[in-house]
């Protein structure tokens, strides 16, 4: 008498369905490693190696003309009595304040009414958009013809009786300058994500406030802004890391002049490592600038996370 299949116990059965779904995990697996090959091979080529290579070179003297020499700490000695290198801090500290603190300001108050409903709101919100979209060299361009002698920011300053004023050329004013500029460029992007933001807040809390008589200032204080706060800290993350990183405008448009005005820290990074081939003391720089962004980040996310309601 034969046995079927059937008949056997499942004890002793062939664990066909337990072989094949692991076999189809490690397939599946094997297949999502090879999709994400590419991206850690770019990430490993472009990003970890040169971020290895910038620490290592940070703690040797290296001018393009030999070998780096390891030195230790010398470079970040030299830093501490550079008085250009301080120079260039206090100019992106300035920097960075004076642009991040308008720009999220502004980006606020023009996203209040955006975000409510409106026939024109969304023909607004792209219109808004359009300097973020423009590419930074081309909005560079732009505003040096605008800061001209006989630009529009003379013109229109010319309205209200104030004679032309060298913008670009005078150690008061370029810093300045640049951040008029930069505010403008990215006021647009900090609008629509904190319209967006606002867009997703519950209604019904707003109405429940309104009813128990709460004004709009009271509202907008006790309510939009703790539910808006992690809104808030992504658009300040975003705006003084790029502040810190802004390298564009000052070179294009100043070339960190005059007398140093303008010269923010990438700005002065480039010059020593591409100007006076100081690769070793450059890379001391970016590693310093690299610690300052991530200390800041984390002072961000520690006081506006506190108290965030999930």
């Amino acid at each position: 008498m034969t046995l079927s299949s059937q008949t056997l116990s499942p004890r002793l059965a062939p664990p066909v369905a337990q072989v094949s779904g692991r076999g189809q995990r490690w397939a599946e697996a094997r297949t999502g490693g090879l999709l994400a090959l590419p991206a850690a091979v770019y990430f490993l080529v472009f990003w970890v190696v040169p971020f290895c290579s910038a620490v290592y070179l940070s703690f040797t003297g290296y001018d393009l003309a030999g070998p780096p020499t390891w030195t230790g700490l010398d470079n970040y000695r030299r830093m501490l009595d550079d008085p250009a290198f301080w120079n260039s801090a206090k100019v992106t500290a300035v920097y960075t304040v004076g642009s991040v603190v308008p720009s999220i300001v502004l980006g606020l108050a023009i996203a209040l009414p955006l975000s409510k409903p409106g026939r024109l709101n969304g023909v607004l919100r792209a219109l808004v958009m359009i300097p973020a979209a423009m590419p930074l060299v081309a909005t560079s361009m732009v505003w040096s013809v605008i800061f001209a002698d006989r630009g529009l920011a003379n013109a229109l300053i010319g309205l209200v009786g104030i004679g032309p004023q060298p913008w670009l050329t005078d150690d008061g004013l370029a810093l300045w300058a640049l951040v008029i500029m930069t505010t403008w460029k990215h006021l647009g992007l900090f609008v629509v994500i904190l319209t967006a933001g606002l867009q997703g807040l519950p209604r019904s809390v707003f109405e429940a406030a309104a009813l128990d008589g709460a004004g709009p200032v009271r509202i907008f204080s006790h309510i939009t802004l703790p539910l808006l706060r992690r809104t808030l800290l992504f658009v300040l993350v975003i705006a003084v890391v790029g502040a810190m990183q802004s390298f564009v405008p000052a070179f294009l448009l100043t070339k960190g002049g005059p007398a140093g005005a303008t010269e923010v820290l990438p700005l002065y990074l480039w010059a020593t490592g591409f100007g006076f081939e100081r690769m070793g003391y450059a890379s001391a720089i970016a590693m310093v600038l690299l610690v300052a962004m991530l200390a800041l980040s984390l002072v961000q996310f520690g006081v506006l996370r506190g108290g965030d309601d999930g």
